[in-house]
């Protein structure tokens, strides 16, 4: 065989495995596709009202949350003193909330605060039913778009000896010092996860 066969015979095998690589990778290409879509869906809505004011993009409510202090022959309308009682309440609309969610509200003290005016009960959506508050904390799970929620917080002036933290002379500076007292209230909302 001469060298010149040998070339040939080289360079034809050599055009042939190339040409059959062709075909496979065309065939192959009739059956592979590329397309493009869409996936749409709704986000969930997070709208929250607390006492009618939009919290969805604020940290603290524009409206004072007004007490309503418990009638008592000794102690003057709309004030509070050692043994008084009363109560607030808490209005949540979630109607715009589209997944189920915790809310979580802590009666958080500061050392300046009056320490013995605690959250003692609440009652859910006028039903009668008080429930004691632990650890100056409420916390309640509920379902996606609730229309109306209603808290009623009771509070008391705590003055039993064997529960109270302030004595009667702490109670005494204190109206010395301070005309009138608070409870801070920290409300979180938080979504459940699966």
């Amino acid at each position: 065989m001469k060298k010149r066969d040998l070339t040939f015979i080289v360079f034809f095998v050599l055009v042939f495995c190339l040409s059959i690589t062709y075909l496979f990778q065309t065939s192959y290409a009739k059956y592979r596709k590329q397309v493009t879509g869409e996936l749409n869906a709704d986000i969930a809505s997070w709208i929250i009202t607390v006492n009618n004011e939009d919290i969805t993009e604020s940290r603290t409510l524009e409206n004072e949350i007004t007490p309503v202090f418990d009638t008592n022959q000794y102690v003057k309308a709309n004030t509070i003193a050692p043994g008084s009682t009363g109560y607030f309440d808490i209005i949540i609309e979630t109607v715009n909330v589209d997944v189920d969610y915790n809310v979580e509200i802590v009666d958080s003290k500061e050392e300046t605060d009056l320490q013995d005016l605690v959250l003692k009960q609440y009652e859910l959506n006028d039903s009668g039913t008080r429930v004691n508050i632990t650890n100056h904390t409420y916390s309640q799970d509920f379902t996606k778009n609730t229309e109306r929620t209603k808290i009623r917080f009771y509070f008391v002036w705590d003055d039993d000896p064997t529960t109270e933290t302030m004595n009667n002379q702490a109670d005494t500076s204190y109206q010395l010092d301070n005309d009138a007292t608070k409870i801070n209230l920290t409300i979180k909302f938080k979504q459940k996860n699966s």
